[in-house]
């Protein structure tokens, strides 16, 4: 279920600055800030510790298109 968040007292040059960002992203103002929200809700240590994990068991290191079709494929 999405929700909504408020944020208040947005200084004016920090808007100025996410509506320029947003144009070059070639995105609206509502888009570029759930892009953001998403990009700082990631769990770094978890991805980190994922990867230590994956690389564990791997018998060898993995090229780009492999990685690239997990990534299409779903697969962790």
């Amino acid at each position: 279920m999405a929700r909504t968040l408020t944020l208040r007292n947005v200084p004016e040059n920090v808007v100025r600055a996410l509506r320029e960002r947003a144009k070059r992203n070639q995105r609206s103002m509502q888009a570029e800030l759930l892009a953001i929200v998403e990009e700082a809700a990631v769990d770094r240590r978890s991805l980190e510790e994922q990867l230590a994990a994956c690389r564990s068991v791997m018998s060898r290191p993995m090229e780009t298109a492999e990685i690239d079709e997990c990534i299409v494929e779903g697969r962790p």
